[in-house]
């Protein structure tokens, strides 16, 4: 039986293993291929100690980041509807259109959420009516908000 080595993967490039994950193979398979191209390292306790470490650590801000992603969740589904006021011409057309900008300045003012001109997703608004949106949060939770448009009466 030939001797096998440990590495450690550094990507998730092999068939369905992890970033860290330690793994038995070949010598010439880990010398010729896997370190060569950077996928993997020899598993030293040094490099063994570097990746638990780093894999708390990712642990942690994904621990973080799904409590902010919960946060803002739960704002965004306490918004019944978004109500835009814009100038209207004689044939119920607004002047210019409804942008992602827009949105994201209300929801700034009034749900103190920062979102991303990417998260939302609405489609050519031109006219004075109710339309849907869809905000994309992280982790791909998508809520759908209703947008009113409304004439600014001056």
């Amino acid at each position: 039986m030939k001797k096998k080595i440990q590495v450690i993967l550094k990507n998730n490039a092999l068939n369905q293993k992890q970033t860290g994950e330690i793994i038995n193979v070949s010598p010439g398979y880990a010398f010729n291929y896997l370190i060569p191209n950077g996928m993997a390292e020899i598993a030293t306790k040094n490099h063994m100690k570097h990746y638990t470490m780093f894999s708390k650590i990712q642990k942690k801000k994904q621990e973080a980041a799904s409590i902010i992603n919960q946060r803002a969740q739960n704002k965004i589904d306490k918004i019944s509807k978004i109500t835009i006021y814009k100038k209207i011409g004689s044939n119920k057309l607004i002047f210019g259109s409804i942008k992602e900008k827009d949105i994201i300045n209300w929801i700034n003012q009034y749900a103190n959420l920062n979102i991303d001109k990417k998260q939302i997703k609405i489609a050519n608004i031109n006219k004075i009516s109710m339309h849907n949106i869809s905000i994309e949060l992280q982790n791909n939770i998508i809520t759908t908000v209703k947008l009113c448009i409304l004439p600014y009466s001056i």
